[in-house]
């Protein structure tokens, strides 16, 4: 059986957070989207949405599909961006691809 949750549309800090889930579909600027990000998380939590209810609350879906959306993620990126990091955590240097938004 799959677990539901109920997220209360009445409660001014998720109104909030749904609307800036909304307005960053159309933001380019990756630290902006996380700061937000970040803010909505934080006020979620404290409105006692917490654990798996916070993980896959709507707000947190749309935030991180812009967060994969900006970053152009795919397996391939994701799989180079681990194999990069462990050289980084090395002290190696690492060449990673660009892609223009």
């Amino acid at each position: 059986m799959t677990k539901t949750a109920i997220a209360n549309g009445q409660v001014e800090t998720i109104q909030k957070a749904a609307a800036d889930a909304n307005a960053v579909q159309d933001a380019c600027n990756l630290v902006a989207v996380v700061g937000c990000f970040h803010r909505h998380l934080l006020a979620l939590h404290h409105a006692d949405v917490c654990g798996d209810d916070l993980i896959n609350h709507p707000v947190v879906i749309a935030f991180v599909s812009k967060l994969s959306s900006l970053c152009r993620m795919n397996f391939d990126r994701e799989m180079a961006a681990f194999t990069a990091i462990d050289k980084l955590q090395r002290g190696e240097d690492v060449e990673y691809e660009v892609i223009p938004l």
